[in-house]
């Protein structure tokens, strides 16, 4: 797969439908672009002050004993070069990972699953089976994803296998920034899921590329 894989891709296939979907009524087209503007800026709502009466020791704690769970949201990335917006669900168990990223049009863009030490992969049709997943991952995807890391990032707190700098918010109850394996992560607002506060919006920058991650849903697997 060449630099940029799935996302150059899937770029490449939300343009095309822009292009041929200029015939439309420019109503509709305008209330179409507020509509996705809000929907990926995440600025369309205004969020209470919420808590879960946790400090981040204790959340951190609870979530690591969480044996399986969740989540669903957004997801925008700009590589320099490319942009890509769409969602993602993942279901994370004891025994491994289940990714899937679709475009805003519905189209599946990758999936990854499997345990962390040996992940499949599909993209563009295609499937590979991965003995080392995160450097022959990123090297698919052209950019470095520590992707060992991500449950623990999505949930909030630094992956406890590899050196951090972090920094809480006052009351030290929530992660701020977190600097760890060449990626700088924002958490720039929490909100509640099932009784824990978990971040709701988490920009995520290494080098030139940016990622914004919105989650919209998170629960326990029962």
């Amino acid at each position: 797969m060449r630099r940029g894989g799935p996302w150059s891709a899937a770029a490449k296939a939300d343009r095309r439908w822009r292009a041929e979907g200029r015939s439309g009524l420019p109503g509709a087209r305008a209330a179409a672009l507020a509509g996705l503007v809000c929907l990926l800026a995440g600025g369309c709502e205004t969020l209470p002050t919420i808590e879960d009466g946790l400090s981040y020791e204790e959340r951190r704690t609870r979530l690591r004993e969480t044996p399986g769970w969740r989540m669903n949201g957004r997801i925008a990335v700009n590589t320099g070069s490319e942009a890509f917006q769409g969602r993602f669900r993942w279901s994370q168990t004891e025994d491994g990972v289940e990714l899937a990223i679709n475009s805003v049009l519905g189209l599946n863009v990758l999936r990854v699953s499997g345990p962390p030490e040996q992940l499949t992969v599909t993209a563009g049709g295609d499937t590979w089976e991965l003995a080392d997943p995160e450097p022959e991952l990123s090297a698919m995807l052209g950019w470095w994803l520590p992707v060992r890391s991500l449950d623990a990032w999505l949930l909030g707190y630094a992956d406890p296998d590899f050196e951090a700098d972090q920094q809480l918010d006052p009351t030290r109850t929530e992660l701020r920034t977190l600097d760890q394996r060449l990626w700088r992560l924002t958490y720039q607002s929490y909100r509640l899921h099932e009784g824990l506060l978990l971040p709701r919006r988490i920009d995520l920058a290494h080098g030139a590329l940016e990622l914004r991650v919105f989650v919209d849903g998170w629960q326990p697997s029962s």
